[in-house]
């Protein structure tokens, strides 16, 4: 019976929360110490690594406390080989130190994708498949014909091109579209708002041509916007005619 007298003596009590105080000490220590070394609660903003070359970028991220990761490249002969195109997170997002910025960069030599078969597709399924291949669509030709709608063949650089052949990424590929007589016209898509490749895409799917187009801001295929079209949504036209657009960054 001593062991339970000794519960209600004033030496366990002291020895007991002795031992509580000592635990609960230890646990605020341990966590200041985790503290300090993961920097807990302390915020970074991202900076704008957009249009910088990789190398540049990976030192602003290093003395920020940050890694710069290469996700992907494209080719594109407009830019500086090596430049950063996109990045993720976002500038001016807030981080935790050590966070990793994935980024896209401008990519040494084209890729190469296949060309799909298009023919006898309707004009948006061959859109999309042509999209899809990380192709471009140039222009629809529209002539003559039984059907509506219909590719009947497919371009590259003013000759048939087979489906399979390898093509350099963003190529650009004339659809030839069969239109009966009488056919119902297009209809004007309402394209503000919409980026790049929103735009050409809605126009394209809908047997139309993008007509003159306007970058205001300068060309910027991450943020420019349409805020103008000619003709306005809704209108109708033949198959074939020209949809004209003007861009704007988003940012400005």
């Amino acid at each position: 019976m001593k062991w339970r007298v000794f519960f209600f003596t004033s030496v366990f009590w002291r020895h007991l929360m002795l031992a509580v105080g000592l635990s609960i000490f230890l646990l605020w220590i341990t966590l200041q110490i985790i503290s300090v070394f993961t920097h807990h609660g302390e915020k970074i903003e991202v900076p704008d690594f957009v249009g910088q070359l990789i190398g540049d970028a990976s030192v602003i991220a290093d003395d920020n406390g940050l890694e710069i990761i290469v996700m992907d490249s494209v080719y594109n002969p407009r830019k500086e080989k090596g430049v950063i195109m996109i990045q993720d997170p976002l500038p001016a997002s807030f981080v935790k130190e050590g966070r990793k910025v994935y980024v896209t960069i401008v990519g040494q030599t084209p890729e190469k994708v296949k060309m799909p078969n298009l023919v006898d597709l309707s004009v948006r399924q061959a859109v999309e498949r042509v999209v899809a291949a990380r192709l471009q669509v140039d222009y629809i030709q529209v002539v003559r014909g039984e059907f509506n709608n219909a590719v009947i063949e497919q371009f590259y650089e003013g000759k048939p091109v087979r489906p399979g052949r390898e093509l350099d990424r963003n190529s650009k590929i004339v659809l030839v579209v069969e239109q009966a007589e009488g056919a119902t016209p297009a209809v004007v898509p309402d394209l503000i708002g919409n980026d790049i490749a929103e735009a050409y895409g809605a126009v394209f799917s809908v047997t139309l041509n993008v007509g003159k187009v306007v970058f205001r801001d300068g060309l910027d295929e991450s943020t420019s916007r349409v805020y103008k079209q000619d003709p306005q949504p809704g209108i109708q036209l033949s198959a074939g005619n020209q949809v004209n657009l003007w861009f704007r960054n988003e940012t400005k």
